[in-house]
């Protein structure tokens, strides 16, 4: 177990530094440029540079002005250490800004992961103990709807209703105005008075896929060989499905899970920004508008090294989950 995890990380950190690479190109080819805008609000000013002469300047004073490998092994001998430099349009170090606003969207996704795995495990493996039946029918259906609404038509419905119509809900931010004169479990349930839509929104909308996945591979299984063999031996039918059939139907939805650690981190930047909640996602919404080269750039890569590490916790838990993994 050990020589393979040591070999799937040598891999992923060959596959980061061409990722890394490609992203880095990518944001240097981006048509919005924070430096052209500074070096147009600097040439209007009275008596100053032209505006050819500020971006100059200003490329020299990013790091700009060398090539996309150039620049881009600038870039990574200081990424290395941790230092990603200064964002542009925040005006503060890339990390600072970063930790100031991940917990917001990892409580939100935390919350929704947790809702997710109760709601629809659960909902599809009832679906596949009682195929064709009312139960059946009731959650394909939900599982269908959530999958085919797109997020920001769902948030703008619920906004719609719970914020505009009946006015019991916050209609966006994090806090309330009175926040600061709460006490601390006020703070607390003011802020997750603000949450409620934003989780719904997302409960809804990512529950169906793993609603419908969990289904049809309950179906797959109970339809084997081995479960048909525990039912002849007059095994109960809890002890079949929990016991015998859970287990197995587990090591696909494994891929699942492990793949949902780089939303755990990386944030919701559609339904955040919907709501504008101060988390990564609203804020790297506006880095890119803004063109902010080192937060993006730091924001992507981040990403990568979380679908990395989901992956590779993914085939881990195989190894938890299917004795025959770790056999082999």
């Amino acid at each position: 177990m050990w020589k393979f995890i040591v070999k799937r990380l040598m891999i992923s950190v060959v596959l980061l530094f061409f990722v890394s690479l490609i992203i880095y190109g990518i944001m240097r080819c981006m048509p919005t440029s924070y430096v052209e805008q500074q070096a147009m609000q600097l040439s209007q000013r009275p008596g100053s540079k032209s505006y050819s002469e500020w971006v100059d300047q200003l490329n020299a004073q990013y790091g700009l002005d060398s090539g996309i490998i150039g620049g881009y092994f600038k870039w990574a001998s200081k990424a290395i250490t941790l230092d990603f430099g200064d964002s542009w349009y925040f005006n503060q170090p890339v990390l600072a800004k970063f930790k100031s606003v991940i917990w917001y969207s990892f409580s939100l996704s935390l919350i929704v992961f947790i809702l997710e795995i109760l709601i629809a495990i659960p909902s599809g493996i009832a679906a596949a103990r009682k195929q064709y039946s009312l139960t059946d029918y009731s959650v394909t259906v939900i599982a269908l709807i959530g999958i085919s609404l797109p997020s920001f038509f769902f948030a703008t419905l619920l906004k719609y209703i719970f914020s505009i119509k009946m006015n019991v809900l916050p209609l966006y931010g994090i806090v309330g105005r009175n926040y600061g004169q709460l006490s601390s479990f006020g703070q607390i349930m003011d802020m997750a008075h603000h949450m409620v839509l934003p989780t719904i929104t997302l409960t809804v909308v990512s529950v169906g896929s793993l609603m419908r996945y969990t289904r049809a591979n309950m179906l797959e299984v109970l339809n084997s060989d081995y479960i048909r063999t525990a039912r002849a031996k007059g095994l109960s039918e809890n002890v079949v499905i929990n016991h015998h059939a859970f287990r197995n139907t587990l090591i696909p939805i494994v891929t699942l899970l492990g793949g949902s650690l780089p939303g755990l981190f990386g944030g919701a930047m559609v339904t955040e920004t919907l709501f504008q909640i101060p988390g990564i996602g609203y804020t790297s919404y506006q880095a890119v508008v803004q063109g902010d080269i080192p937060f993006v750039m730091f924001y992507m890569v981040f990403m990568a090294v979380l679908i990395l590490l989901g992956n590779l916790i993914a085939d881990i838990l195989y190894a938890v989950v299917d004795p025959r993994v770790r056999v082999n």
